[in-house]
């Protein structure tokens, strides 16, 4: 098996994606009358004319079915350039210098993570614009960062990711301890992606983290999207992979891939999407991002990457927590602000140190 996260299919079906298109644009005609701002900023999207977007999902058919869907609510006749890209720490690199040398950006909107947010955000490059989102979209109202620079978008469950014809059900690792035993090969990330939030005092503490770290001997690193390795069994298992949902995605179509979510070292990873003040055409983009927003927009997600905002009514990721919840899991929900507040678990020495720990180096 061949799959690729963002090159393999979701579960949507063409009839469910028309019937989406047809709900979003009768939403849509009943946002547009209840708020005016809302209308004026069609009428500049309109005439921008274009919307360019350096964007990844995990879904092959995700962005074009959003973005088609997006035009089809608005009543939009305008280019829309989506290039497929998931190196957030690349696009983010690149917007910074764009907006140093005080060039157009490269992608109208970002999508990221909240660290790589914060670094493009008022405290550090200040790259990103900050937006009265509820202002035009009221339905947006506490889904912003506090400073309004960026939108919650979805909410990942990263975990202990495993290839179920390697790993009998008895033996999938109920606690990060219980990896270290695994007797199959496990692969990680080249990053050390999340290990760092183990660091918290309420978890393994920096110097725990250290010394697991020293215990585990990863077999292998993958990129987050690379999980046909697992399930070809070249790897038995993930550890820590970026999101079930990327898992899912795979599964939809045959992979022999679950995720654990391990009592100890539960996470979810918040993705933002956000404007750079540079945007080549900012009214778009902001009509973009926060119509990602609606409910009927977070639906389609969520079928075609099976991961939505917890925070939007209707959110299916919120059910799967509260399942987890129930069990006794207990999650470390790592956010913009989370990652305001635990500066030292993102300092780049320490998570140097965490890379070294982990691939030998």
């Amino acid at each position: 098996m061949t799959l690729i996260a963002g090159a393999a299919a979701g579960c949507g079906s063409d009839t469910g994606d028309k019937a989406a298109a047809t709900q979003a644009a009768g939403a849509a005609k009943d946002r547009l009358a209840a708020t005016p701002a809302l209308a004026e900023l069609v009428a500049a999207a309109k005439k921008e004319g274009a919307l360019d977007l350096n964007w990844g999902f995990d879904g092959r058919d995700t962005g074009k079915v959003l973005t088609d869907t997006f035009k089809r609510a608005y009543g939009l006749d305008i280019k829309i350039t989506l290039t497929p890209n998931q190196n957030q720490p690349g696009n983010a690199a690149k917007l910074a210098q764009e907006y140093k040398a005080k060039s157009p950006a490269s992608t109208d909107a970002y999508l990221g993570s909240p660290e790589l947010v914060l670094g493009l955000g008022p405290k550090r490059d200040d790259v990103l614009a900050k937006v009265d989102w509820t202002a035009f979209a009221p339905w947006t109202k506490g889904l912003a960062n506090n400073d309004g620079s960026a939108l919650t978008f979805v909410d990942l469950i990263p975990g202990f990711t495993y290839n179920t014809t390697q790993l009998a059900q008895n033996a999938v690792p109920a606690t990060a301890q219980d990896v270290l035993k695994v007797g199959k090969p496990v692969a990680s990330t080249p990053y050390a992606a999340q290990f760092n939030v183990l660091g918290t005092k309420e978890g393994m503490g920096a110097d725990g983290l250290r010394a697991y770290l020293k215990g585990f001997k990863a077999a292998g690193f993958l990129g987050c999207g690379e999980l046909n390795r697992i399930a070809s069994g070249e790897f038995a298992a993930m550890w820590i992979s970026c999101g079930k949902n990327i898992a899912d995605v795979f599964a939809a179509q045959g992979a022999p891939l679950k995720t654990a979510v391990l009592k100890d070292a539960a996470i979810t990873s918040t993705r933002y999407a956000a404007v750079p003040k540079n945007a080549r055409h900012p009214n778009a983009a902001k009509l973009w991002v926060s119509w990602l927003l609606t409910p009927e927009a977070q639906k389609i997600v969520f079928e075609h990457d099976f991961a939505d905002n917890h925070r939007v009514a209707g959110s299916r990721t919120a059910g799967q927590l509260a399942e987890y919840e129930k069990q006794g899991v207990k999650f470390t929900r790592v956010d913009y602000e989370f990652t305001l507040a635990h500066p030292e678990l993102y300092n780049p020495k320490f998570k140097g140190e965490l890379v070294s720990l982990l691939t030998n180096k």
